[in-house]
């Protein structure tokens, strides 16, 4: 599979030939150590560099930044350059094939830009693509957002992308600068253009991408933790192009199965929508269930120092609340044996007999993940029926939520009522659709990647002292390995019985 790199910085150091010079560097690194070596180096470079146009002399920077113009662009690595380097890394370890571009090159105050003809052919000829950006008041580059824009204004380019993988990079002068909603921002729109949308990998907990910290030029080689998700978010975007690649080499023979999450609900509104929408899709490929959840008793999270209790094969209920009166144990095998994941909601402006468990249940969900991404790489596209006006947000939440499981992000579906009317049913029945054909290339892929071994699913719990000391016991016991030969063994089976060639 192919991942272009794509800096959506104006102080990017690369440029012309230097995107393919680096692309050259970076397939000789072999050791992460080798690459912590090069990116320190690279971002020195680029440091002298400014100190060269004028920096030390304090040049005012819009002159510097005309020197810094006059360079080659074929040295150096600016900070967002330097995360999604590490990012590429990590995807060309795992067998991809790289490449990097510059935003600055195609879109520039000129005017005077290469021919977007070549931007495009890049975007199209990837199976992934991943944006590093400085972060702008917790919002990306005005250079992502013409890539944004372009892809919007270009119907047959937006429907070339259709299905390909997103992950971002986000680089702040802060810890908390900002990045977190930069990402979510942006993942927003590339699903709501048609991609499938990913964050970084269980190895740096499943969040929303790469989060970088760099408050000056040169320093983002320093923040370990950052590369660290860098590394993750490319590790992730390789592996669920790959999934979405090889999903072509078999199809899948009978149903698969959807999990609707009812969460919230009045008069039974989602609910028999829901049963509208099935009635449109094809009875002999589709399994739907709908948990009822919206009028269930569920308990807070106790937000447990040790999560899950213990380490066991997934069909096992590991949270630590086990009261008679909490029901979500007995939903548990509902939760974890599907193929794909459509959490729902109903958004009335009276909420008067509103019945929701949303938040208390997401919540909840907590033991699942953090149970090795029991929900891993299965598709969650969110639907909401919102009634004009009740303004909640739902369709951003339940993304966010739903990425910190590993799962893969398709466009959330938002049916609009007024009146008691479905204002846009036709488009919401076509995305459904749509949806469901993407389901089945993620099954098919998951089950052939998935039948090879999933030793990369491991959670890491940063942060937690109490959790790490318990998962090095289980490490010890063997636990875990017994866990993830049960799930293998499943998926084996499951594979032999529903692809075909």
């Amino acid at each position: 599979m192919k991942i272009l790199g794509i800096s959506a910085s104006l102080r990017n150091a690369r440029r012309g030939i230097g995107n393919v010079s680096l692309i050259d560097e970076i397939t000789a690194i072999s050791t992460e150590e080798g690459l912590n070596e090069f990116l320190t180096q690279e971002a020195e470079f680029h440091l002298k560099n400014f100190i060269e146009a004028g920096r030390e002399e304090l040049l005012p920077f819009d002159k510097m930044y005309t020197n810094l113009k006059k360079l080659k662009g074929n040295k150096g690595l600016s900070n967002s350059e330097v995360a999604l380097t590490a990012a590429l890394w990590s995807a060309k370890m795992l067998g991809a094939e790289i490449d990097h571009l510059s935003l600055s090159e195609y879109f520039t105050e000129s005017k005077k830009s290469l021919d977007l003809n070549t931007l495009k052919e890049k975007l199209k000829n990837s199976d992934g693509f991943l944006i590093a950006t400085p972060v702008y008041f917790g919002d990306r580059s005005s250079l992502a957002q013409s890539l944004l824009n372009m892809i919007r204004n270009d119907d047959e380019l937006r429907d070339s992308l259709d299905t390909k993988v997103y992950a971002g990079i986000a680089v702040g002068a802060k810890r908390n600068g900002g990045q977190e909603t930069t990402l979510i921002y942006q993942l927003m729109d590339m699903i709501n253009s048609g991609m499938l949308g990913v964050g970084n990998d269980s190895e740096t907990t499943s969040q929303y991408g790469g989060t970088g910290l760099a408050g000056d030029v040169g320093t983002m080689q320093k923040d370990e933790y950052g590369l660290k998700t860098a590394m993750g978010t490319g590790r992730r975007l390789a592996r669920v192009a790959e999934l979405m690649k090889i999903s072509k080499k078999k199809s899948l023979v009978g149903k698969h199965r959807i999990t609707f999450w009812l969460l919230q609900d009045k008069d039974d509104r989602a609910k028999e929508y829901i049963k509208e929408l099935l009635l449109g899709v094809d009875s002999e490929q589709v399994e739907a269930s709908i948990i009822e959840i919206a009028d269930k008793n569920i308990f807070r999270c106790l937000a447990c120092d040790i999560c899950p209790t213990h380490v066991d094969v997934d069909e096992s209920y590991r949270c630590i609340i086990k009261s008679k009166t909490d029901e979500l144990e007995v939903l548990h095998k509902s939760l974890i044996d599907t193929d794909a994941v459509i959490p729902v909601a109903y958004s009335p402006v009276d909420r008067v007999g509103l019945e929701s468990s949303y938040q208390r249940f997401m919540e909840r969900t907590r033991y699942l993940r953090r149970g090795d991404y029991v929900l891993s790489d299965i598709l969650s596209c969110p639907m909401i029926i919102e009634e004009l006006g009740s303004d909640e947000n739902l369709d951003i939440r339940m993304v966010t939520s739903m990425i910190r499981h590993h799962t893969i992000l398709s466009k959330p579906i938002i049916a609009y009522e007024k009146d008691g009317v479905i204002l846009n049913h036709e488009e919401v029945s076509n995305r459904f659709l749509r949806a469901n054909s993407i389901i089945r290339q993620t099954v098919s892929g998951k089950l052939q990647v998935y039948a090879e071994g999933i030793n990369h699913l491991k959670y890491n719990p940063v942060g937690y002292v109490l959790s790490a000391v318990k998962d090095a016991e289980d490490e010890r016991m063997n636990k875990r390995i017994e866990m993830v030969t049960d799930r293998v063994g499943k998926i084996k089976l499951m594979a032999e019985r529903r692809l075909k060639e």
